[in-house]
């Protein structure tokens, strides 16, 4: 496998191309034309793959969104070689609505998106397939090289670039031709030509972010009114608004270089001066004078300007802030319609505080004690009834007779001796009375006689 380094010819830097640029034998294959996709899908695939890339991201580095067959047949020349499967590759870019012929993309818009975008990827691909069928049978047709192109993807990208202008300002500007082209310049570091703007611009018109004026003077320039949302017409107001906004800016760039000019007048009268020449450096000093007094009447202009502008912006700041008040009475207006008066409210809240003050009552009567004023009374008179009886029982019961609490009282005297006899230590349990004193001991038989 030869490999060859990348000639000053090379359609992109060399970071930029594919590794295979400078294989012989891979390029030879990718150059030829394509081959039968039944036989060999994944290699017709490979190879579309490999050019539609290749074709984005020369599109890209040169910021152009138009081409034709022969400027990428120019552009890919290699070793005196041009690419022969290029018409294959434009014909599947169409198919899959990638690119579009200049020609449709320059018809004036539709009333709608939709409707643009169905006659452009619904209607052309149809009548595009009838002239491929025809071609077939009659012939080629060498005139197909020359047809020019739209790469949608790469107008898409630089028309976001083109509404960034916008969104720094949140509402709607109005921009030249030429500021919108050193705007994009600045913006991605590359040379961006006009009519590639003027593609763009017209990509965006159909999708309703952008409006042109252009005056009936032919010398006048073409103002285009960008907005982040659906642009309208551009008004008398935001024409004139336009025009003095400019006139302030070529006024500001005059008087800086007069101030400039001045300097350097003063420069030169010094070095007069040094050189003894008096006369040269009066000159000189007499043009600073003559400056300095169109400098002071500049200024004036530009102090004016600015005050205009600064009315104008408040008067257009009133009158959206009027609008505001003109909806909020409208609104209130319509309110009142609706039923919603002082009386009215006056008559719900007190329906409110009825109803707040019912709910009041209802629930202390529900948090009062459930009782039953029949069953307590019958309840009461039953209790009665049992103490009555049990009085009565008591009351029948025979008195006891002497003799029996007599002989009560007899066994509670004995049962206290023996318990004073134990306390005293006389007899303890399991001790034999035999061992106690002849004393003690008939003190208890005394006892037990008794």
């Amino acid at each position: 496998m030869v490999e060859t380094s990348v000639g000053d010819n090379s359609p992109l830097p060399a970071e930029k191309l594919p590794e295979c640029w400078n294989q012989e034998e891979r390029m030879s294959a990718l150059f030829s034309p394509f081959r039968s996709k039944s036989a060999n899908p994944q290699d017709w695939i490979s190879k579309y793959k490999f050019w539609n890339d290749l074709i984005y991201e020369w599109l890209k580095h040169t910021m152009q969104c138009s081409f034709s067959v022969v400027d990428l047949s120019e552009a890919f020349r290699r070793k005196g070689c041009r690419p022969l499967c290029l018409v294959t590759v434009i014909e599947e870019l169409l198919r899959n609505n990638e690119i579009i012929q200049e020609t449709d993309f320059f018809k004036e818009p539709c009333e709608t998106w939709t409707a643009w975008s169905i006659d452009v990827f619904v209607k052309k691909p149809i009548s595009w397939s009838f002239s491929k069928v025809k071609s077939y049978v009659v012939g080629p047709n060498t005139s197909n090289t020359e047809i020019r192109y739209i790469y949608l993807r790469i107008v898409q990208e630089l028309g976001d670039v083109i509404l960034s202008i916008a969104e720094t300002k949140k509402d709607t500007a109005l921009y030249s031709l030429p500021e919108i082209t050193e705007y994009c310049n600045g913006k991605t570091k590359k040379q961006i030509s006009e009519n590639t703007v003027r593609l763009v611009l017209q990509w965006l018109r159909r999708r309703r972010r952008v409006t042109f004026k252009k005056s009936s003077n032919p010398n006048s320039e073409l103002l285009v009114k960008i907005s982040t949302q659906a642009a309208s017409e551009v008004t008398l107001v935001e024409e004139g608004m336009y025009k003095l906004l400019q006139q302030e800016s070529r006024l500001s760039k005059e008087i800086e270089l007069m101030e400039q000019e001045k300097l350097n007048i003063v420069n030169e009268a010094k070095s007069y001066l040094a050189k003894e020449l008096r006369q040269m450096a009066k000159t000189r000093l007499r043009r600073k004078m003559e400056l300095e007094r169109t400098i002071e009447k500049r200024a004036q202009a530009l102090a004016n300007l600015r005050t205009l502008i600064t009315n104008i912006e408040d008067a257009h700041s009133n009158s959206a802030v009027l609008s505001a008040y003109k909806t909020g009475s409208d609104v209130l207006k319509k309110m009142g319609q609706d039923g919603l008066t002082e009386y009215d409210v006056k008559d719900v809240m007190d329906d409110i505080n009825e109803a707040l003050e019912e709910n009041k009552e209802i629930d202390s009567i529900l948090s009062e004690t459930l009782t039953n004023a029949d069953s307590e009374t019958e309840l009461e008179n039953e209790l009665a009834e049992l103490l009555k009886d049990e009085d009565e029982d008591a009351a029948s019961l025979p008195a006891v007779p002497p003799v029996l609490e007599t002989n009560k009282l007899e066994v509670e005297e004995l049962e206290r001796r023996l318990k004073d006899l134990c306390v005293e230590g006389l007899v303890s349990p399991g001790r034999n009375v035999a061992a106690v004193s002849p004393r003690k001991k008939k003190v208890l038989e005394g006892s037990e006689g008794s």
